[in-house]
């Protein structure tokens, strides 16, 4: 997973990679992030070569994550090819965001 830094870092990962990309926005105080980690690191490597995972701390870049206007923690924004697919809010046991991150593979 690589962590997401600056805007520019953003831009030049998430929005110009090809291919599937997970964007986690999430905030070191937040137990559902905290819980959904081992879980993201699963699909990492489940998905290796098929999809990306990106991370954004809410606290240490406010401004950039209240762009994306989330209503909740953590909150996975999925792309493909840079474009917006979804969203994914809130903690899901694991097979449940297995499933969700898989819809988002068939669109």
């Amino acid at each position: 997973m690589i962590d997401i830094h600056s805007k520019e870092a953003l831009e030049a990962y998430v929005f110009s990679e090809k291919g599937l990309t997970v964007l986690d926005i999430w905030a070191a105080w937040c137990r559902p992030c905290q819980v959904m980690e081992p879980t993201l690191k699963k699909l990492e490597e489940m998905y290796s070569g098929r999809m990306k995972f990106f991370k954004l701390n809410s606290e240490e870049l406010p401004e950039l994550a209240q762009s994306f206007k989330v209503q909740g923690f953590p909150t996975f924004v999925i792309y493909r090819n840079g474009k917006e697919l979804g969203r994914i809010i809130g903690y899901h046991a694991k097979d449940s965001f297995i499933k969700e991150i898989e819809n988002f593979m068939k669109k």
